[in-house]
């Protein structure tokens, strides 16, 4: 995968670069310069320290519809930062009268990741750069328990958009995550969600990874 993202940095940088023969002298609009690139300003920030982003948070979603406040939570696994998969679950505790529990899973992709790194357009701070890489859309589908009846009795679609700040300048480490969202059930009418979280990221290796590859 890492062989991938290079490749297709390269070309987004320099679409016409020769890639045999002579090098040129020219100098290619938004081509990456090792020259003006720190450790510390990379573009990366350690999401390349492994192959899966694994998120954990908590906090505190609100229920447009009842306006009331729940405990959510959510569970994040992205490939590379790129896509990946969610799970959130929220518990009103019997306070709200539209859903009590509430259960939510699909995919997120963050898309400005790589166009934003391949182009060389780190020259930013880190909080600004992973601020920008972490704008990211989910879809999916949800199951509800609104008061007194059972779990499952309201289910439907689900769109969520997100950004997140990171604490520690870092893609390992504390975020806070904002989240807006609407629910469709398949009876009833939409209602709107804001999710914030307090969230820990860390990125780990798995037996996909190029890195493990390499150690065996």
């Amino acid at each position: 995968m890492k062989r991938f993202l290079l490749c297709l940095s390269l070309l987004l940088a320099a679409p016409h670069a020769h890639a045999f023969g002579r090098e040129t002298t020219s100098t290619v609009r938004g081509e990456v310069n090792a020259d003006h690139v720190s450790s510390g300003n990379d573009g990366v920030y350690g999401r390349f320290d492994g192959d899966l982003d694994l998120g954990f948070g908590a906090g505190g979603r609100f229920d447009g519809s009842s306006e009331r406040f729940s405990l959510g939570t959510r569970l994040s696994a992205h490939y590379f930062s790129l896509a990946g998969v969610y799970l959130e679950y929220a518990d009103a505790f019997g306070q709200s009268d539209t859903a009590a529990r509430s259960l939510g899973f699909g995919v997120d992709v963050r898309p400005l990741f790589v166009p934003r790194w391949s182009q060389d357009m780190q020259g930013g701070s880190a909080f600004g750069n992973l601020t920008l890489d972490s704008i990211s859309l989910a879809l999916g589908a949800y199951y509800a328990q609104p008061e007194d009846m059972d779990f499952g009795d309201e289910r439907g679609f689900s769109a969520s958009l997100g950004i997140a700040f990171p604490l520690a300048l870092y893609a390992t480490g504390p975020w806070l995550e904002l989240r807006g969202g609407l629910d469709l059930p398949d009876r009833g009418d939409t209602r709107g969600t804001v999710l914030a979280l307090l969230s820990f990221h860390y990125v780990a290796v798995t037996p996909l990874s190029p890195e493990s590859e390499r150690v065996r």
